[in-house]
């Protein structure tokens, strides 16, 4: 497989798992019945929005460098979704933003309002995110007319309304409860994670077998998979036992990591449930790399995204954290220590 497609799947799994964070956090405020875990909650949220908004603009952009010349045709298939998931995060964010606002004028009764108002716009984007996601690696959506001339059109009633996007999307939610439980190490809810996992592993598992074949084959053959699955059931147990240090880090890296091995896993390929075997190349789908744009450009192009990554989403990451998260965390702890 080509490096450079591999290349567009850091900042994929970056911004995905951004994501999970602030979804999985909007989506248990309302149900979370301890406050100490809501407080921590809230923090997190108001410290996201910058990350995940500029991790879908370099995603973006990347993709723009990396696929050029397919990316009309890309765009033509996926604009009608896309849009709308640009619109919905915007609106999402806007909920977050009035509802961190009433919390500092100490309005709790809007700020609550609005956190429930985030939550269905949270989860549209991220089942339109699953959509592009899932229609791109199978095809479901994507009318190929002729495939060497890239006559494509879309179909959005089967890209939306096909079983591997809702059984993929059921398992990604299944994991967002695992990552939550541990992010927040909540200790409460250990079962919970634990059932979470095992069922986003088996959906996963499920839905690869029959609609992504080269990805299910590659994953259950190499060793590492299965490392992997035992090593997220043991940082389970032990995030939610023991009070480890940096935790969010680690649950974070081994998340990407996971987003990562899945781009390994899928050899390159797209298109893989509507381009039979043997139409170019002995598997499933097409090669992503006959899609790439021309080695110079791409050779310069990835060294420039690769600098951009560095500065633009390390250097919002740590203003985040410094501004935004810590700053925070250390008032609600002072406002513990004066009440006591």
């Amino acid at each position: 497989m080509n490096e450079f497609v591999l290349f567009f799947f850091i900042p994929l799994a970056w911004f995905v798992t951004a994501f999970m964070i602030e979804a999985g956090s909007v989506v248990m405020i309302p149900v979370c019945r301890y406050e100490n875990y809501r407080e921590k909650m809230l923090i997190v949220i108001g410290s996201l929005w910058a990350i995940i908004a500029t991790s879908l603009v370099y995603l973006v952009v990347s993709l723009d460098t990396i696929f050029a010349p397919v990316m009309f045709v890309t765009g033509a298939v996926l604009y009608a979704p896309l849009m709308v998931l640009v619109i919905m995060l915007a609106f999402h964010h806007f909920s977050i933003g009035v509802a961190e606002g009433s919390s500092t004028l100490g309005k709790h009764s809007m700020e609550r309002t609005f956190l429930v108002l985030a939550l269905p716009f949270a989860l549209i984007v991220a089942f339109l995110g699953n959509t592009l996601f899932t229609s791109v690696f199978s095809g479901y959506g994507f009318c190929v007319h002729n495939l060497l001339t890239l006559d494509i059109t879309p179909n959005y009633t089967q890209m939306i309304f096909n079983a591997f996007n809702w059984v993929f999307f059921i398992g990604v939610v299944m994991y967002v409860v695992y990552f939550t439980v541990i992010f927040y190490g909540i200790k409460e809810r250990l079962l919970v994670g634990a059932l979470g996992l095992a069922l986003a592993n088996i959906l996963f598992l499920v839905s690869t077998y029959k609609w992504l074949p080269v990805v299910f084959n590659s994953a259950v053959n190499n060793a590492g998979f299965w490392i992997y699955i035992v090593i997220l059931y043991a940082y389970l147990y032990i995030a939610t036992t023991r009070n480890v240090p940096f935790r969010q880090a680690w649950i974070f890296l081994l998340t990407f990591i996971g987003a990562m091995m899945f781009g390994a896993f899928t050899q390159g390929r797209i298109l893989e449930d509507i381009v039979p075997a043997g139409t170019v190349g002995p598997l499933p789908g097409v090669p992503a790399s006959l899609l790439l744009t021309n080695a110079t450009t791409l050779t310069a192009g990835s060294i420039v995204l690769g600098m951009a990554g560095l500065l633009v989403l390390g250097g919002i990451t740590a203003v985040s954290y410094k501004v935004l998260y810590k700053v925070a965390t250390e008032r609600v702890e002072t406002k513990k220590a004066t009440v006591k």
